[in-house]
């Protein structure tokens, strides 16, 4: 009763009651703090995707190139692979995979291969009169190493 009349004394002190703006204020406010967090979000499911993409490149390119019947067919393999797995994830003709071998030739029994893939994932929204301003890439890298069978390999010495 006395929180009522207390409401109808500041009404007449003021000189207006209610007049329904609460809800625009609810909209404006949920707006404002609800786009950073979708952006987040966004922008984090982008980089987790990269990160799928670099990491299954350098496995799948290894797993390839080992069980390929020499280094010119398991180069090819290898750059397939990596193609696949960029393609996957949305990143198609983009990323990068390089071959390094702990013998030569590359599919010498027992000796190992690793590959190491490399992407730059744009974060989203962000315009290009921007991107020179401000750090708008992140690169992402992945590295496996792969050993050569010690059965089924072409070439060199065990």
């Amino acid at each position: 009763m006395m929180l009522a009349r207390l409401r109808v004394r500041l009404r007449t002190r003021l000189g207006h009651g209610d007049r329904g703006s609460a809800v625009i204020e609810f909209v404006v406010v949920g707006i404002l703090i609800t786009m950073p967090v979708f952006y987040l979000v966004i922008a984090l499911a982008r980089l987790q995707a990269g990160a799928y993409a670099v990491t299954q490149a350098a496995r799948e390119s290894t797993r390839a190139y080992v069980t390929a019947s020499s280094d010119g067919v398991g180069m090819g393999r290898a750059r397939a692979a990596a193609r696949l797995a960029f393609d996957d994830q949305g990143f198609t003709g983009r990323g990068d995979v390089s071959m390094k071998c702990s013998a030569q030739p590359c599919l010498t029994r027992g000796a190992s291969v690793g590959a190491s893939a490399d992407l730059g994932v744009d974060l989203p929204f962000i315009p290009n009169f921007l991107r020179s301003a401000v750090p708008s890439t992140v690169h992402l890298h992945a590295r496996h190493v792969e050993p050569v069978d010690r059965f089924g390999a072409q070439g060199g010495p065990p």
